[in-house]
């Protein structure tokens, strides 16, 4: 039902004019989700469904994950209904801007959702236009999230390569068995994917202190829930050089760059 209703919206020329005026980072590369997402508009959800439904094709080949890369010259194909070879405008953006944004429980992110509030609804109306986000929380996590003005950035940040850091407080259901630590730095199996920890710290007796370098989704819950643990509650507090400090739930500050 979601996947159609966001075919609906969407025509063979409006999807052709978007792909032709993307602009991407000096770098001729770009994330297919950060591509989607920041000129096409369109949520995780619904890129996992298009690609389910083999719906996407990069050079003829089907898209199987939404990490995979697009680069100049690339041709690439959506819901089999155009063929476009990508021609992007390689300049850097001027103005950039980056604000900082201390997200609530109770929110999803996303620039709409038919079940739930978005986060764009706790900013000024003319957010969920100009600012695209950075740093996914899923809707009971709460902290820091970027917002930017350009796809450039979202790319700079979300690209896997970047290894950028990002760090949380958890809080579980029990203390911790700090047995496990060694464990967890090596990688949680679960779901055929290996989730990581670049460091795990002691933040007091129920809290702990988390960074990671790579984004998947749910990463922490999911390592925990694989060692009997439930999070109660998930906070971010830094990605890479900025930090949440004192900004109030709800509230948001431009950044300098």
């Amino acid at each position: 039902m979601l996947l159609n209703n966001f075919l609906a919206t969407w025509s063979q020329d409006t999807i052709k004019g978007i792909v032709k005026d993307a602009l991407f980072s000096y770098e001729k590369i770009m994330l297919l989700r950060t591509y989607l997402q920041t000129h096409y508009g369109i949520s995780r959800r619904v890129i996992a469904s298009l690609i389910d439904e083999w719906k996407i094709f990069v050079n003829g080949e089907k898209v199987e994950n939404y990490k995979a890369d697009l680069q100049n010259g690339d041709t690439l194909e959506v819901l089999s209904s155009f063929s476009e070879t990508l021609d992007f405008q390689w300049e850097q953006s001027t103005n950039i801007s980056l604000l900082a944004f201390n997200k609530p429980k109770g929110y999803t992110c996303s620039k709409s959702d038919p079940y739930n509030p978005t986060f764009y609804e706790l900013l000024p109306s003319d957010f969920l236009k100009k600012y695209y986000y950075i740093g996914r929380l899923d809707k009971e996590s709460r902290g820091l999230m970027l917002l930017t003005n350009t796809p450039e950035l979202v790319h700079q940040f979300e690209h896997p390569s970047k290894e950028i850091e990002k760090t949380y407080l958890v809080q579980l259901n029990h203390p911790f068995d700090w047995s496990f630590k060694e464990k967890i730095l090596r990688g949680i199996s679960e779901w055929w994917e290996l989730l990581r920890t670049k460091k795990l710290e002691k933040s007091d007796f129920w809290c702990l202190k988390i960074t990671l370098n790579e984004w998947k989704k749910r990463h922490i819950r999911r390592i925990f829930k694989a060692l009997g643990y439930k999070v109660l509650d998930l906070q971010r507090i830094r990605i890479d050089k900025y930090w949440l400090w004192s900004l109030p739930e709800g509230k948001w500050q431009e950044l300098k760059l």
